[in-house]
């Protein structure tokens, strides 16, 4: 399988070259999808909203700080910059400083420090644009592709994929603890995976993570046979048809979800807020 990836220096070389808007506090969210909204119109630019930065305490505090370090070093994301509010409990600087070990291609801004809302979102659109111009995308030959099994629904075909993937010498992560897409795409990031081939269960529809293109097997559920449309392949396909696909996507088709814009982050939390 041959795929033309994107090399990002120390985080490897990915099959897509993200920018990443990275709102440090679930205030600084709404600003964060305007900065990524019109940086999209020129370059490729995503974010997420949550509920996480400000009002968690104990073990949450080092726990989400290092989820949001782990997103930055991915190796489809080519740039980041950090939205903070700066009165939350994961400070944008103190982010900042820790992220730029795992990706030199960091900035932060502080809502509170940048003239209000509209003030952030015009100096992170020019930050955001300013970065993409020092770091342009370079093109690489990816030689270790890592595919991650999302296997929501147990799936008879998931382990003859992983098995044909090892004969391509492909290396796969299959993430089955939960009935929930949304966190198993969460451990699957933290493993570094590419891209994402899931099996969602069959009450739950089609979805993605933005860093990850990700592509979605229906089942013969009500509910999936109603969305079918939202699927990238049908219960019948064959893993054939999944690896064409997977090479397809690797060297830039989009996923269903991706064309959509859709998909969520779930970052893994142990301590209620407060």
């Amino acid at each position: 399988m041959k795929i033309t990836g994107f090399d990002h220096t120390n985080r490897g070389v990915g099959i897509r070259n993200l920018q990443l808007i990275l709102p440090s506090v679930v205030c600084s969210t709404r600003v964060s999808s305007r900065i990524a909204a019109e940086v999209s119109k020129q370059y490729s630019a995503v974010t997420f909203a949550h509920q996480h930065g400000c009002g968690i305490i104990g073990n949450d505090v080092g726990g989400i700080t290092e989820y949001f370090a782990s997103l930055a070093k991915h190796p489809n994301i080519g740039s980041v910059l950090i939205v903070g509010l700066g009165c939350e409990t994961i400070q944008g600087n103190e982010l900042a400083e820790k992220l730029l070990k795992e990706n030199s291609s960091t900035k932060y801004l502080v809502i509170q420090e940048s003239g209000g809302v509209q003030g952030t979102v015009d100096g992170g659109v020019r930050a955001a644009k300013e970065l993409n111009v020092t770091y342009p995308p370079k093109h690489a030959e990816l030689r270790d592709l890592h595919i991650g099994i999302d296997l929501s629904n147990p799936n008879l075909i998931a382990a003859e994929l992983v098995t044909q993937l090892g004969s391509l010498g492909i290396k796969t992560t299959v993430s089955s603890s939960h009935k929930n897409s949304g966190l198993n795409f969460s451990e699957l990031m933290e493993a570094g995976v590419h891209l994402i081939v899931s099996f969602p269960d069959e009450n739950q529809p089609a979805s993605g993570f933005p860093l990850i293109p990700t592509l979605n097997i229906s089942s013969n559920s009500p509910l999936h046979l109603a969305l079918a449309a939202d699927f990238d392949l049908p219960s019948d396909t064959t893993v054939a048809q999944i690896i064409d696909l997977i090479e397809a996507v690797g060297n830039g088709a989009k996923t269903k979800v991706e064309a959509m814009g859709a998909g969520e982050i779930i970052a893994p939390r142990v301590v209620r807020s407060v």
